[in-house]
Parts: C-alpha cells; structure tokens; sequence
C-alpha cells in the first residue's frame, strides 16, 4: 500500500473514531470495542497473595510446554515431510479455521468455534491484565476486536509504559500466565468430555477429524447435532484453547514464550553472576523463531513437497 493511499485511509479512520462514542473504534476491517478503566474484580484478583504462586507456576508451564510444543512441532513436520499419502489432515488448505471452507469446520460448528474463540482470548488477556496490576503497572486499554464489526477474533490488553520498568520475574509472570490459563481451561473442558456429561472425547474426535483417517465422510449438521451442546462446546473449548497455549509458547520473539524465554535467559545469567551480551540474549531468541516459524511451514506445505 502505498504512503499517500494509507495516508488517506489513516485520515478516514481518525475522522470516524472522533465521530464514534467512547467505547467504540474502528481500525482495518475491525471494530473494537474498549474501556480505559481497570475493573474492580481484576485488583481485586491481583491482591491475592496466591497470585504470585498461581503465575509462577504459569511460567514453569510455559516452559514445559515451549519444549514440548518444539518436540511435536518437529514430529509434524518430519511427518509431512516424508508423507507417501495425502489426507485431509494434512491438506494445507484445511489450515484456514473458517467454518463452511474448512472440511473439519461444517457451519454447523460454527457458534461452538467461535465461543471457544472468545473463551481463548479472554482469559488469556484477562490473566496479562491481572498480571499488570499486580506489578502495579496501569493498564491504558482493554477490550475486544470483531472482524468486519461481527466476527470476535481477539481480546487485548495495553499495559502503560511502566511495563517496560518491572522486573524481569514479575515480566516472566505477566506473559506466561496468559498461556496457563488456556491450559487450564483445556483440561477443565477435557474432564468434562470424560464426565458423564458428555458423549466423550473419542467420540468427538472421530466426528470432527477421525473420518479422515479410517476413511469416512466430513461432520455434517446432523452429526454435529448428534454429539450435542455440551459435547460441541467442551471439545471445541479443550482444542482451540490448547493450541492457542501451543501457539503462543512457541519461542518467536513476538509470542510470549518468546519474550519468556529472553526474560529467562537474561535471570539465568544474572544467578550465575555472567554478564549476557544484548547481541547474544538476540541471537538465540530470533535463531528459535527461525526455527519454530520454519518448522510451522514445513508442517503446513510439507505434503505438497516432492517425495
């Protein structure tokens, strides 16, 4: 796009922000809906004294699971790789989590991927933003993005300045507990698929992805309906809040494990009394987003690779 053509556009959104009541404004294709003030219940969270053990034990999770996610990242990709039959699974086109285009994602699905959507993205900003204000740092905005003004595709949390002054354990606590608490949302979802009260883990899988294993046909609407409300929800609620947790500990400077892992490798050197160079903390951060970003894509393309 070009400087005068954004110049432009950035003039029509600012005119429409003015003219938009307080909680309301538009960016690209977006609207957001916001607030400057800082709920009660959230200072009140962040007092707790257990805030502090809760979000410690988010960063040891968070590490774990940078491992981890690394180890399948590499799994996956050595398998599409060296893949001698192509399935719907692998098909890249299926990466698109849009329901109606995905095979997996009949339209049907479409309310229970979008609440578990929303159900990511809160508590994962909600934990950033308690985290803020136990470390006494303001938060400048908080609120929702809708794509196109209907679709919800994010929460967000903009701490103040003073973020960048905290000290490093309470900046490790900040951006790990977002990603623990999508886990532990996961695995709440995950007990209720093997309650009662629901009709179970396996039986939601081979609806929505195990078909393309043993050969079957795509969920439609009645399949879906068979599983039932809470089924749907709990499975959707357990899938995209794990890999939302997958996603953002990978170790990319731009995700929070990324900036975990920099915080880590600056309180490693600082126990053991060495000095860590600036070039070096970047070296091996931006040389495991290479890594993680270039596993990703040969996960994604690998069976469209000559064999």
């Amino acid at each position: 796009m070009s400087p005068p053509v954004r110049e432009r556009l950035d003039a029509v959104e600012a005119r429409l922000n003015r003219a938009l009541p307080g909680p309301v404004k538009v960016g690209f294709l977006t609207l957001y809906l916001f607030s400057t003030a800082t709920p009660e219940r959230l200072d009140a969270a962040a007092d707790h004294r257990a805030w502090d053990r809760w979000t410690d034990a988010g960063v040891a999770a968070l590490l774990a699971l940078q491992v981890g996610g690394m180890a399948l990242l590499a799994v996956a990709a050595w398998r599409a790789a060296t893949l001698t039959r192509a399935t719907a699974l692998n098909d890249p086109a299926n990466t698109v989590a849009v329901p109606g285009l995905n095979d997996f994602m009949p339209v049907a699905a479409a309310p229970y991927v979008v609440a578990g959507l929303v159900v990511a993205t809160v508590v994962h900003e909600a934990g950033h933003a308690a985290a803020c204000r136990r470390a006494d740092v303001e938060i400048e905005e908080w609120g929702v993005a809708l794509l196109l003004g209907v679709l919800p595709v994010a929460a967000y949390v903009l701490p103040a300045a003073a973020i960048d002054r905290a000290p490093v354990r309470a900046k490790m606590r900040l951006y790990a507990v977002g990603v623990f608490h999508n886990l532990v949302v996961a695995v709440a979802a995950l007990a209720v698929l093997f309650s009662p009260l629901a009709a179970g883990p396996r039986e939601a899988y081979m609806t929505y992805f195990g078909w393309a294993l043993v050969g079957g046909a795509p969920p439609t609407a009645a399949t879906v309906g068979a599983l039932g409300v809470a089924t749907n929800l709990c499975f959707w609620l357990a899938l995209l809040n794990a890999n939302f947790a997958l996603l953002n500990a990978l170790p990319v400077s731009i995700f929070d494990g990324g900036r975990v892992l920099a915080l880590a490798l600056r309180e490693a050197a600082d126990r053991a009394g060495v000095g860590l160079p600036p070039v070096a903390e970047s070296a091996v951060v931006h040389g495991t987003s290479v890594l993680a970003l270039g596993l990703v894509v040969l996960a994604v393309v690998g069976p469209l690779l000559p064999i």
